[in-house]
């Protein structure tokens, strides 16, 4: 069963957790620290933009910019370049603590009724999915995630310290959000019989008001 805003208030634990620590960004922010401030906003709700790293060849960089994340059976996606409304829900994130571990996790809304889920790593694939904190703790990959500021004063998501995130293209033409967890580029984790091209990206926070 998916949870809601309600579910997760009556976890006053972890939620006082979360306060003290934002309290604390903020208080380091006030010191002229700009990471702290990034920290700051982590439960402010954002889309995902997908930048294509520096190292990607030019055919590569164009066919992945302009994408955004969504949720499409059970798994987290690319959208279509420059679509603003895709038909399927745009990942709608913001970080909680994950129960019982010491680590923030990424949430997101799954529909308009702001029901929510875990995003998390597929422990055995490396694809990044999104479902129950049930079907999360099922010894996937929940954490930790953080943010980090980039050189033009936005953000992007990590995961475990680092940005090591993949978009595979399948041979439909889909885009499919992996972790390199052991940075090897996804050596035995992708079938490269059904895989057109495999891009190295980062995920940039696009905040909503």
């Amino acid at each position: 069963m998916v949870f809601g805003i309600v579910t997760l208030a009556a976890t006053v634990p972890l939620l006082a957790t979360s306060t003290i620590q934002l309290q604390n960004a903020a208080n380091d922010t006030k010191e002229g620290n700009g990471q702290a401030s990034i920290n700051a906003s982590k439960t402010n709700k954002c889309h995902v933009i997908v930048l294509p790293s520096s190292r990607m060849s030019s055919d590569i960089k164009n066919a992945v910019k302009d994408r955004r994340l969504i949720l499409k059976d059970g798994v987290v996606k690319l959208s279509q370049q420059n679509e603003e409304n895709p038909p399927h829900h745009k990942v709608t994130a913001y970080f909680l603590p994950f129960p019982n571990k010491e680590y923030d996790g990424l949430v997101s809304t799954i529909d308009d009724m702001n029901m929510l889920n875990w995003i998390y790593v597929d422990a055995d694939t490396y694809r990044v999915t999104y479902g129950t904190r049930a079907e999360a703790e099922k010894g996937h990959l929940t954490g930790p995630m953080g943010l980090t500021l980039m050189a033009d004063g936005n953000s992007k998501i990590t995961m475990d310290g680092w940005d090591g995130y993949m978009a595979v293209e399948d041979e439909n033409g889909e885009w499919s959000l992996y972790f390199d967890k052991d940075s090897n580029g996804l050596s035995d984790k992708i079938d490269e019989s059904h895989t057109k091209r495999v891009a190295q990206v980062e995920l940039q926070r696009e905040m909503l008001e």
